[in-house]
């Protein structure tokens, strides 16, 4: 059990009512009832979609209308609970993706309402609210299971989960795992200059667990900007595989590449995020590369790489920037009636070995 530390106001930094839920005291204070009660059993379905994301994603073109990269759009809805009871003061909100409120995330709220980020999609979530001694009764409902599962860290843009999307066998890719992002601190400095706030550190450590960051900024230009480890700190494995990011980005990173998947099949280096400066080119072509493998379709994969014009990316990218790439055409080109059967026959050719593409399916895809 986690016991989180953060207050109301920190919570509520993006302030968008998503799904409200309320509980309300079964009797007077005097009467010291032992629950609070909530108004309604009804399951509720939470869309962590913003309403331009959700329109993005349920668009039948999905190359046409995305934003255009120059503002920040890529984070999330928060899910906002509410609650009333007779008294005021903290209470203690419980969450949890096992009915019995096993491993519940626990928050201290001096308020009663709370905003959570970065719920996984297409999960079915349980809540309760206790205070002085006083539990409600267990409260449960579903996040939306369209993806990607975009993330809200606090001074990184273009954050999303790898897992979450449909492949085509029908399950769904394994979430929490694998996440792609931009920079955590500032590109081309001489001297480091962290970007990602003390805020968003915890989320990276502490709700995502990340304990490898792999980064794909070139080193000889110092494109890096001066770290030697990771702006998380020393506990996170610091993996530096400088690409370049310009021509063909496939065979010209080919040591590279090769480096990055021998680090994702190694289960002990889980959970991983990896990036480039802003999180489109070169960790497109790995995010691709990676989500091909794992049988999402072309149509998701496009989903994904346009998605990231919702970031502070500096400008839109087009899906011609997907289809024109040498990595997208060598696994169109490669043996295979399937995508994931391309893409494995493709990375195989160019050197990864065969036990390493078995042992990333085994991670992300099995339950």
């Amino acid at each position: 059990m986690i016991m989180k530390t953060y207050s109301i106001k920190a919570l509520s930094a993006v302030l968008a009512l998503v799904l409200l839920f309320s509980a309300f005291a079964g009797c007077t204070a005097s009467e010291e009832p032992d629950v609070i009660r909530f108004s309604s059993a009804e399951e509720m379905v939470a869309d962590i979609h913003t309403v331009s994301q959700e329109s993005y994603i349920g668009k039948a073109d999905i190359k046409t209308g995305t934003a255009n990269g120059k503002k920040e759009k890529s984070r999330p809805m928060p899910v906002k609970f509410q609650w009333e009871a007779d008294d005021t003061g903290n209470y203690l909100f419980r969450i949890s993706e096992n009915s019995d409120m096993t491993d519940a995330d626990v928050y201290d709220v001096e308020a009663n309402e709370i905003e959570i980020y970065n719920l996984k999609i297409a999960e079915t979530y349980y809540w309760t609210v206790t205070q002085d001694g006083r539990e409600s009764e267990i409260k449960s409902f579903s996040t939306c299971s369209n993806a990607p599962r975009n993330l809200y860290v606090d001074g990184v843009t273009n954050v999303r989960d790898l897992g979450g999307w449909e492949t085509e066998s029908g399950t769904r890719t394994n979430q929490n795992l694998i996440f792609r992002c931009g920079r955590l601190n500032e590109s081309s400095a001489e001297k480091p200059v962290i970007e990602i706030t003390e805020n968003g550190k915890e989320v990276m450590l502490y709700e995502l667990g990340i304990k490898t960051e792999i980064d794909l900024r070139k080193t000889d230009t110092g494109e890096v900007g001066g770290i030697t480890e990771s702006p998380l700190g020393s506990s996170v494995q610091y993996v530096s595989c400088p690409m370049e990011w310009e021509g063909d980005t496939f065979n010209g990173n080919k040591e590279q590449i090769l480096k990055v998947f021998s680090v994702l099949a190694d289960k002990k280096n889980y959970p991983v995020i990896f990036h480039c400066n802003i999180g489109t080119d070169r960790t497109g072509m790995i995010a691709y590369l990676v989500n091909a493998l794992l049988g999402v379709s072309d149509d998701d994969l496009h989903r994904d790489y346009l998605f990231s014009n919702f970031g502070s990316i500096g400008g839109k990218r087009k899906a011609s920037g997907l289809e024109e790439s040498v990595y997208y055409t060598s696994v169109a080109a490669a043996e295979g009636d399937m995508l994931s059967e391309k893409a494995y026959n493709c990375l195989v050719d160019f050197g990864v070995p065969a036990e390493q593409l078995d042992a990333i399916i085994n991670i992300m895809l099995s339950d």
